[in-house]
């Protein structure tokens, strides 16, 4: 995909995003209402969104009540949930929900470091 075709395709995106909410680029946006490996693990694939020049909003709510992802990528149309003990109906809910396609991401525990407590 050249250039043009690059940004068309991010405005798009956009386009699928309630004006009224976060919408900053390349932002990783943390909430203390997750876990703390939740937020680690969005912050590792935010990281590697970066690391292949892909543009991504955290936190991205979705016109007409369709929901918030974890993880939206502008580039590839993807919206990016990242789970560690949700049900199987609710990602199915989601999924059938947001206007671009979905991908689960599990989170794994990270490895133990004695100066974090919270492991």
């Amino acid at each position: 995909m050249n250039l043009k075709q690059n940004i068309v395709n991010r405005m798009r995106v956009l386009s699928t995003l309630d004006k009224c909410y976060n919408r900053d680029v390349d932002t990783i946006k943390l909430s203390s209402a997750n876990t703390k490996i939740h937020e680690m693990k969005k912050c590792d694939i935010c990281y590697e969104l970066l690391k292949e020049g892909k543009h991504f909003i955290t936190e991205a709510h979705f016109t007409n009540g369709r929901g918030r992802c974890d993880i939206l990528c502008l580039d590839d149309n993807l919206a990016i949930e990242i789970v560690k003990s949700e049900k199987e109906k609710s990602l199915w809910e989601k999924s059938l929900k947001y206007p671009v396609d979905f991908k689960i991401v599990y989170c794994e525990r990270w490895k133990y470091d004695k100066r974090n407590r919270d492991y």
